[in-house]
């Protein structure tokens, strides 16, 4: 007898089909929810500064969380190796690594749910791999659709406050309705009241504007 993820009891097997019909959905799942998690990260410093207050305190990361999925160790480290475990498992070749993050995740989700019969029934890592995924999954989740979706706010851009040390803090600002009369940044604390608002949409299009042009020249050379 085993017991599968759900805490039921089975003969035989490592997964019952209840859970792994939700390991399947949550594998086809990450994949997304990895580049959806795109928007919420830190932008990388140093987008050009005009006139911007200088904060007196450093600021402290408020989306660590999404660091940690998105990078190293994160939902594509996770997904690839258990991958690799699964294959190793079989006396199978090891996976071969290739292309961006976004089409690695896709690729290791693919295989381990071409293999899932495999992981549920027969691989003694099965339940253990299902409550991997899931905890993966709902972490995700939790940030790309919280439970309220009311204070998940609207989407501005990226924070142009300049910081102690020069560079522009970049975090993804939100409206929310709760605080209809300003916007805070989640990063850096910076306060935006209703009166800064036509100022502070011409500072994100400046920026977005010149990170277009950036990546053209990137493009053509």
């Amino acid at each position: 007898m085993t017991t599968c993820l759900c805490r039921t009891e089975l003969r035989d097997g490592f997964l019952c089909a209840r859970c792994r019909s939700a390991t399947a959905g949550r594998l086809r799942r990450l994949p997304v929810l990895y580049r959806l998690l795109q928007p919420e990260l830190q932008p990388a410093a140093g987008a050009p500064s005009y006139g911007r207050v200088r904060l007196v305190e450093a600021p402290m990361p408020a989306m660590g969380l999404v660091l940690s999925l998105r990078g190293p160790g994160g939902i594509v480290s996770v997904l690839e190796d258990w991958w690799s475990a699964m294959q190793a498992s079989r006396s199978g070749s090891a996976p071969v690594i290739t292309g961006t993050y976004d089409e690695r995740a896709i690729r290791a989700a693919k295989q381990l749910t071409f293999h899932l019969d495999y992981l549920a029934n027969d691989w003694d890592q099965g339940t253990q791999f299902a409550k991997e995924i899931r905890s993966l999954d709902e972490t995700a989740m939790d940030i790309v659709c919280p439970h309220d979706t009311l204070e998940r706010g609207t989407l501005l851009g990226p924070c142009p406050a300049e910081q102690a040390d020069g560079t522009v803090c970049g975090a993804t600002l939100r409206h929310y309705r709760s605080s209809m009369s300003r916007v805070t940044c989640p990063w850096c604390s910076s306060v935006y009241p209703t009166h800064s608002w036509a100022r502070l949409k011409a500072w994100i299009d400046h920026d977005r504007e010149d990170r277009e042009q950036e990546d053209q020249e990137l493009l053509a050379g």
